[in-house]
């Protein structure tokens, strides 16, 4: 009787124990999960997006999170909260969901551009990568060791980037590979792709020479687009190399728009989440500012005949602070060979940007 008298009350506290382990979980589980990890619990969506790229800016191949005040809406879609060149979520999982918080788990998919950085800056091998990312790494090396050059500053280098990839990158898909177009390899190897294949190209070639940048994303006229910021001397400016490569192609001219621009001048065609980003108020290393090309109409007059002598069918683009609504071309009269010219004008933050044709086919 004693034994069995002893078991029954043995069985009866391993219940209330199991039972005490359940409760404790459910009330304080989370908090003791995120109590032992809070390099790994966020408490907004925002905070879980910065937590998340970090890990995919590490190489990090699957994490798990205490989260709190976060939707399980919002983690199915972290993926549009986050601007990585590294990655993406691509499997996640709930592991336990009580009052206080939500534990969940994220599986990543690590793109080529983390292997071919970690190889270029300390010749980390690549064996986790795809079969893409060697292709993508020569070219990186060609492009990089043919365009900077010693000595240059960080907006030497940005502007050669650009440059290069304007001239040599088309906006479109290789029909039998379309998916390339929207990575650094459909615009470095293919020379063709969409925003974001710009975006991501720009982004890496940029990280491997030490040009501090980021990813924006948001829309412009209405359609989902990306593009970059790069920090010059401590100031933030935006960059879309897309809206700068036109539509057919032309290498003949680089166009430099969107080159270092304010929020001002990006907000005119591009939307996005301000309170994401830190703001870019300067025009020190805006490209018409650097190349002293805001002026008034004289300066536009002197500037326009210069291009009229020595090329005939050359493009020029030029800030203006005094535009009227019209200029005259009549000073290009008499010059030879120009028979034709046009011109194109738009606003650009307080000024207008004027693009002239000469002799345009």
């Amino acid at each position: 009787m004693n034994n069995k008298g002893n078991g029954k009350v043995i069985t009866s506290i391993l219940v209330l124990i199991v039972i005490a382990a359940v409760g404790i979980a459910y009330f304080f589980g989370w908090e003791i999960g995120a109590g032992m990890h809070p390099d790994k619990t966020a408490y907004s969506i925002t905070e879980l997006a910065e937590l998340v790229v970090d890990d995919l800016d590490a190489g990090v191949k699957a994490a798990t999170y205490y989260v709190k005040d976060v939707t399980e809406d919002e983690i199915m879609n972290i993926n549009s909260c986050i601007c990585s060149l590294n990655g993406s979520v691509y499997r996640f999982s709930v592991q336990e969901k009580t009052r206080s918080g939500i534990r969940v788990r994220f599986e990543y998919k690590i793109s080529d551009n983390y292997y071919v950085y970690r190889k270029y800056k300390y010749n980390e091998d690549m064996q986790d990568a795809s079969p893409a990312a060697q292709k993508l790494y020569d070219e990186t090396v060609r492009v990089l060791d043919m365009v900077i050059k010693p000595n240059m500053s960080d907006y030497e280098k940005e502007l050669a980037i650009h440059d290069y990839l304007v001239s040599n990158c088309e906006y479109g898909f290789v029909e039998t590979s379309k998916e390339y177009a929207y990575s650094s390899y459909g615009a470095l190897v293919q020379h063709k792709a969409v925003c974001n294949g710009y975006t991501e190209a720009m982004a890496l070639l940029l990280s491997c020479v030490d040009v501090e940048n980021d990813i924006m994303t948001g829309k412009s006229e209405g359609e989902l687009h990306s593009w970059n910021r790069v920090c010059l001397d401590g100031k933030w400016y935006q960059l879309d190399a897309t809206w700068d490569d036109p539509v057919p192609n032309n290498d003949k001219h680089i166009v430099h728009r969107y080159l270092n621009v304010t929020d001002d001048v990006m907000g005119i065609d591009h939307e996005w989440e301000e309170d994401k980003y830190a703001p870019c108020d300067s025009w020190d290393y805006n490209y018409f500012k650097k190349n002293n090309l805001i002026c008034n109409y004289a300066g536009f007059e002197s500037y326009v005949k210069s291009l009229a002598y020595v090329d005939k069918y050359g493009v020029a683009e030029i800030v203006v602070d005094d535009y009227n609504g019209g200029y005259d071309m009549q000073f290009l009269n008499g010059i030879e060979g120009i028979s034709s010219v046009a011109y194109t004008e738009g606003e650009y933050g307080d000024y207008d940007i004027i693009t002239v044709y000469l002799n345009e086919k």
